[in-house]
């Protein structure tokens, strides 16, 4: 396996999700190309209207010194606004492909980027036509009224300029936005923050490379370095964060030193499962039937990947009642899952005792050590007063308990021995 198998996600194959885009793209296109069309009829006097604000002489000092190269910056300056106009219809196919695909947290964020970058766009091409460049041409003027020079300017290349400053300044408004969301989110943080920086300054850089004029180098380095320092003032705080904490996550260290964080899927299995209390460090999600829940699963998968879980402990679902891509899915991110059988541990008596649900709770290890799970364990068969404990690999059909004995679902043999000698009664259960 190599992905993350959510509850959405259709078998079909590649070429079927390939036909799928083809289709989404092909509507996007021709609608785009319909509002340009539409947009090319009454673009000369948006044009006229941005000169106006452009030019920097008293009188008239913009001209058109090639026609042909006005007319292609017409037809994109129309393409430019069909595309504006197109945004709401294109993010709807997109996320509508998409959303499949992506975890409940990545939906949002996608959702949330996509309308702000649509938003942003707008403010800043707006801002930089009427307000950004006019200073800066009416500035660069001021250098030329000294010479005795009569200045003109090309109107096609004043627009590229333009269009190039604006287009670059959406590029870093949609990475910073990215980082942001990500930040935010809690999808962002120290560990994986390489990851982040290759794919937004990665793909920001490439977009702003192909989009500026070859004939302008200086502004396209100049924009380059500004872009990337931009996005990594945004993200400072969000590429150095901790990993992100939340249910009660707290990074658990082993006897070797390596880091854990243990989840514990509190799932009340459709009321059959009561709730105890979890291990210190422990972190809580509760949940009412992750084995039957698609949408279950699919949070369980989104917590354990935003939260950087390690290990993840369910209640009473048995893992073999969990559907196998949901399992492999958490396989994938490097997960190790366990469950406290306690649906099964609570048929096992008929006194309504808990001990066993806490002797369950107290027997795990990894990353508890042997000597600390024998001794929470003495500690409950001490308050509960259990004299015997029976221990096996599975729950015998129709077992049933005394108040004075506790059962132990699968003790090591470390367990067993340090248990042994603590003056616990334990019993190997055999049929």
């Amino acid at each position: 396996m190599s992905s993350i198998h959510l509850s959405s996600d259709d078998r079909s194959t590649m070429q079927s999700h390939l036909s799928e885009l083809g289709k989404r793209l092909t509507s996007v296109t021709i609608l785009a190309v319909i509002l340009t069309i539409i947009w090319s009829f009454s673009i000369d006097i948006v044009l006229n209207n941005i000169l106006t604000r452009l030019d920097p002489c008293d009188g008239i000092c913009v001209n058109i010194f090639s026609p042909d190269e006005w007319a292609a910056t017409r037809w994109f300056a129309a393409a430019i606004m069909g595309l504006l106009t197109t945004a709401p219809y294109a993010i709807t196919q997109a996320y509508s492909f998409s959303a499949p695909g992506l975890l409940p947290s990545e939906r949002r964020g996608f959702l949330l980027w996509m309308f702000a970058v649509w938003i942003l766009s707008i403010i800043s091409l707006w801002l930089t036509i009427m307000h950004l460049i006019p200073n800066l041409f009416a500035w660069g003027h001021t250098f030329t009224e000294g010479t005795r020079l009569t200045g003109r300017y090309d109107a096609a290349e004043m627009l590229r300029i333009c269009l190039s400053v604006a287009w670059s300044i959406v590029l870093i408004l949609a990475a910073s936005m990215v980082v942001s969301i990500a930040g935010r989110s809690r999808l962002l943080w120290a560990g994986n923050s390489g990851w982040w920086r290759f794919r937004v300054h990665g793909m920001m850089v490439m977009l702003l490379w192909v989009s500026i004029p070859s004939a302008l180098p200086g502004v396209m380095i100049s924009l380059t370095i500004m872009s990337v320092s931009i996005v990594e003032f945004v993200g400072f705080f969000y590429f150095r964060a901790q990993a992100p904490s939340g249910h009660g996550l707290q990074d658990i260290f082993d006897s070797d030193g390596g880091i854990h964080r243990v989840l514990y899927a509190d799932c009340s299995c459709c009321g059959t499962t009561p709730s105890i209390t979890p291990l210190k460090g422990m972190g809580v999600a509760n949940f009412n039937s992750v084995c039957r829940s698609s949408k279950e699963q699919d949070k369980l998968l989104d917590l354990t990947k935003r939260y950087n879980v390690t290990n993840l402990v369910f209640s009473g679902c048995l893992i073999e009642s969990l559907p196998s891509n949901f399992v492999e899915s958490l396989e994938f991110l490097g997960i190790e899952i366990k469950s406290l059988n306690i649906a099964h541990l609570t048929t096992i008596r008929t006194d309504m005792n808990d001990v066993d649900l806490h002797l369950a709770m107290a027997s795990l290890i990894d990353p508890w050590s042997v000597a600390s799970s024998c001794e929470k364990i003495s500690q409950i068969a001490k308050k509960y007063t259990v004299e015997t404990i029976y221990y096996s690999d599975k729950i015998p059909f129709g077992f049933q308990l005394k108040s004075s004995e506790g059962w132990i679902t699968g003790l090591n043999d470390s367990q067993v021995r340090l248990l042994s000698n603590s003056g616990i009664n334990l019993i190997p259960y055999s049929n």
